[in-house]
This record gives C-alpha cells, sequence and structure tokens, in this order.
C-alpha cells in the first residue's frame, strides 16, 4: 500500500467518524394497536432537532417490539441500544440505577385516570361514591407498572397481565372492574380497541395521583442526556413543545371530560424525597 493510498483512507475514516450521524434509540410499540410512544418519539425527534447544530445529524432508531416495562429496563441498564431513551414513571430505583432527563414527558396529565369498563360494570361505577367503595372493586394493572405498586400500598386490589393488548378485552371479560389509563391516552386506545365487544370507557369517575414520567437512559450516555435535556428545554421555551403536547393529547383530555367526574385523590409514596422541581411544566387540566 502506497503512503497516498494510507493517507486517503485514513482522511476517509476520520471523516466517516468524524461527520457521522449520532445514533438514538426510542422504544418501539408492543403491538401494531399500541399508540403509547408516538409521542415520546416525536419528542425526541423534536429535542434532537433543536440541537442538531450544536451536537451534529442524527438518527433515531426503533428497538425491537414486544418489550415489556421490566423488560424495557433490562436493555437500559445493560446498554442493548445505543442512546436508548424510554419513558417511565419515577421511582428512587430508577433514579438511582439510570440517568434521566427531568422534564415530565406527559407534563403531569397521565396521574389522571379514566377507566375502559365492561357494560356490565359501568353501572357499578356510576354508583361508586367513595373510595372504600371504590376500593372492593378490582383493577386491572401490568406487570412492572408503577401503579400497581401505588395502588398495592393503599390497600386496592388488583388484577395483572404481562401484556398491553390483552387487558382491553380482559376487562371486557369482566376479568377486572376497571382497566385505569391517562386521560392523554384514552382516546387513542378507545379508537384502536372500540371494536371489542362489551368494552366501554367509563364516564363517572376519575382517580388522580402524581405520575411523573422522565425519559431516562444508561449512565454511560452523559452526552446524550445533556443533548435531549437541552433539545426539550429550548422546545419548551419557543413553544413547539406545547404545540406537539396539544397536538398530541389536547383532544383525548377533553374527550376524557373530567371536570364533571367525581375525582378520588391519592398519594403516591414512591416519589417522596425526589426533587420536585420539575412540576414547574406541569399541566392542570381541572384549571384549563
Amino acid at each position: 500500500m502506497t503512503l497516498k493510498i494510507a493517507f486517503s483512507l485514513l482522511c476517509l475514516i476520520f471523516f466517516e467518524t468524524a461527520f457521522s450521524d449520532t445514533v438514538f434509540t426510542y422504544r418501539e410499540k408492543e403491538s401494531p394497536s399500541d399508540t403509547r410512544y408516538e409521542y415520546d418519539r416525536r419528542l425526541l425527534e423534536l429535542a434532537l432537532q433543536k440541537t442538531e447544530k450544536k451536537y451534529g445529524t442524527f438518527q433515531l432508531n426503533p428497538t425491537k417490539p414486544g418489550s415489556n416495562e421490566k423488560r424495557v429496563i433490562v436493555e437500559a441498564l445493560s446498554g442493548t441500544y445505543e442512546n436508548f431513551f424510554f419513558k417511565s414513571s419515577i421511582t428512587p430505583e430508577l433514579i438511582e440505577s439510570l440517568a434521566y432527563v427531568s422534564f415530565p414527558v406527559d407534563r403531569g396529565v397521565v396521574g389522571y385516570r379514566v377507566a375502559f369498563t365492561s357494560k356490565k360494570n359501568r353501572p357499578l361505577l356510576k354508583e361508586t361514591k367513595t373510595l372504600e367503595q371504590l376500593k372492593q372493586l378490582t383493577i386491572l394493572q401490568g406487570v412492572g407498572w408503577l401503579d400497581a405498586e401505588i395502588l398495592a400500598q393503599q390497600g386496592f386490589k388488583l388484577t395483572l397481565s404481562g401484556y398491553y393488548d390483552p387487558m382491553f378485552k380482559m376487562v371486557a371479560r369482566d376479568r377486572a372492574h376497571l382497566f385505569l389509563r391517562g386521560i392523554n391516552e384514552v382516546l387513542d386506545e378507545w379508537e384502536a380497541h372500540k371494536h371489542i365487544e362489551n368494552l366501554v370507557v367509563d364516564d363517572s369517575i376519575v382517580v388522580q395521583y402524581p405520575l411523573p414520567r422522565f425519559f431516562f437512559t444508561n449512565k454511560a450516555n452523559k452526552k446524550a442526556v445533556k443533548r435531549i435535556t437541552e433539545g426539550i428545554l429550548i422546545a419548551y421555551n419557543d413553544g413547539s413543545l406545547i404545540q406537539l403536547w396539544e397536538e398530541k393529547y389536547r383532544t383525548s383530555i377533553e374527550f376524557a371530560n373530567i371536570k364533571n367526574r367525581r375525582i378520588f385523590r391519592l398519594n403516591n409514596p414512591l416519589i417522596d424525597g425526589i426533587d420536585s422541581s420539575y412540576q414547574q411544566y406541569n399541566f392542570d387540566p381541572l384549571a384549563d
């Protein structure tokens, strides 16, 4: 190999390395009808676009589909994917074991929970007037979901499922009395599952507890965390994050109509002691 050829190859390697896209990874949906992570992907993309001039170009790639909450955490801890960011409810364990972006991805509205139920059980929910009456009903939850721990600690009866899509059929078939969903999620999920026989959306109660959700990633991804944090704050301050949030969630929040429901307020003991500065970015649907 001549010196000229060797020099050319070194230059090629340098330029490919210096100007190649930085790869980021987002959580792919569990099933074709799963719409829960579309906003997360778009918010990550927005944050990366806002910081492209400073940090360079990027690729945003999906994980393999089908991972549930527990599997996603394992993948983040093990560094399975490059710069993998996923949204999760904050807990002391996640704060300790993973790096994170201290911004409430859903702006707090996911903590207002309304219920899928069956035609048979909807009248029962209408007659549920007190917290003690609510605790006599069985709530469907996902394995590894923080909601399950919050509710169990406060004396609620739970039925657990390891998979997301079947949960709509389970509640429609009276395997549980209610399946709680965030007011920002419920409309998309209703549109995707309303074909299920006997499935309905309750219109009488809302269960509320603080449920801040952050983007988490492997602790090694310090530069990526810095970039996503900067991008999100730029997007929040210039209004583009709010525009995206409104586009994705406003119609669902209005569909939930929580001002005309009985509200059952609960505590979330799992966030005691966690820095509450994120609350400045929350949205209050009752004050709107």
